[in-house]
């Protein structure tokens, strides 16, 4: 990553492929704290589709991740999803401000599905 990657307010990384691997790789460079719940998370759904026979929980634990990715790889987005998160669940927020918190999270939460085609 550039200091000009940063500046132009670009990604981070490029979108990864939506694979376990991928996924995984791209959450240890962009979100490290968040690599423990992806791998506890990517076990489970495993262990559900063995359990099940159905693919169904590997597709969400990929979509679900996949989605994460596309936020956090351009920090101004994951920045304004987590002031979004703060002023939503903030009992002092006003209803105006509430709203456009709500507003705010939708819109980035699209953004992200379309940019991993969802």
């Amino acid at each position: 990553m550039t200091a000009q990657q940063l500046d132009a307010g670009g990604p981070l990384i490029p979108q990864p492929a939506m694979t376990r691997e991928a996924l995984r790789d791209a959450v240890r460079r962009i979100d490290m704290a968040s690599l423990p719940v992806l791998d506890k998370e990517c076990n489970e759904a495993f262990d559900r589709a063995a359990e099940t026979g159905a693919i169904n929980p590997l597709r969400f634990f990929l979509i679900k991740w996949a989605t994460h990715v596309a936020i956090h790889r351009w920090p101004a987005r994951s920045a304004a999803l987590l002031e979004a998160e703060r002023v939503a669940g903030d009992p002092r927020a006003t209803e105006q401000e509430f709203r456009a918190a709500m507003e705010t999270s939708s819109r980035i939460l699209a953004e992200a599905q379309a940019e991993i085609g969802q």
